[in-house]
């Protein structure tokens, strides 16, 4: 008879980890000038995960920045609404706020397995900035409360792809020693964003197309980080878990400095994990 599958996975995870604890501890320099091992950390990946934890910002900088845009002048003349707030303006203003949490929720519940884990995390990165963008495009020209929050409803969606890729991404790939304020880094980029938006809303308050210009932003920061990520690698652990286990290991060596040992067996602790 054979044992069950649980017994099997956790065998599986025992033989791995046995293989690592039997391998002598890596102190040589690494090629980048650090100290090779499983746990090694290069200036590569610290500055991979930055660049996705820009990610972070999406989120806080469309939160942040929508309340102030409401009292400028020149956009609520341009929406048509009074000096003082009526029950139509109220009524908008809230669909404007929430329809960017709406977006995102329902794109985090939604995307999160359909894309996230099935098309991998680069994909849905690019395709989350790519949204943000779109909808930064249709808030910037927008004409009606309505097109603003159909924007923000777009922009929603894109925050709520990223905020599930984003975090996944950065844990994937960033070693164990830094894996940790990685992903803090990207919770703080959405503190530092609202910090932004209010700035800029600030020095473009009186100004005529100032608040498309704070609108705007969302532009470039879509654009800049989907360019950017056509030049990053998915993640190891998602290009194991599609059956490319050779480009995996490719990716995970050049992560860890160049020691294709180290990353074998990282590699062969992933497996393990996959395999349950």
């Amino acid at each position: 008879t054979h044992p069950p599958h649980s017994l099997r996975s956790s065998g599986a995870v025992i033989r791995a980890m046995a293989a690592v604890m039997q391998q002598p501890a890596q102190t040589a320099e690494a090629p980048d000038g650090g100290l090779a091992g499983g746990d090694h950390v290069n200036w590569r990946v610290v500055f991979l995960c930055l660049f996705v934890a820009n990610t972070g910002f999406f989120h806080g900088y469309d939160n942040g920045v929508v309340s102030e845009v409401f009292t400028m002048p020149s956009f609520r003349e341009i929406m048509g609404w009074p000096a003082v707030d009526n029950q139509t303006v109220a009524f908008q203003k809230g669909l404007t706020v929430n329809g960017f949490n709406i977006g995102a929720a329902a794109a985090a519940i939604c995307c999160g397995h359909l894309i996230v884990d099935r098309r991998g995390r680069k994909p849905a990165l690019v395709l989350g900035s790519l949204l943000f963008a779109a909808g930064g495009v249709l808030q910037s020209a927008a004409v009606s409360g309505w097109m603003l929050i159909l924007g923000r409803l777009v922009a929603g969606v894109g925050v709520g792809i990223t905020s599930c890729a984003g975090p996944a991404y950065i844990a994937e790939v960033a070693p164990a020693k830094i894996r940790g304020a990685m992903v803090g880094i990207y919770q703080s980029n959405i503190c530092l964003a609202i910090v932004g938006a209010s700035l800029l809303n600030y020095f473009d308050h009186g100004m005529v197309s100032g608040w498309r210009w704070s609108l705007g932003v969302q532009i470039l920061l879509g654009l800049a980080t989907a360019g950017g990520l056509l030049f990053v690698a998915d993640t190891p652990r998602f290009l194991e878990s599609a059956g490319r286990s050779d480009e995996a290991l490719k990716v995970l060596a050049a992560l860890r400095g160049g020691d294709k040992d180290s990353a074998a067996r990282e590699l062969a602790m992933v497996r393990a994990e996959l395999e349950e």
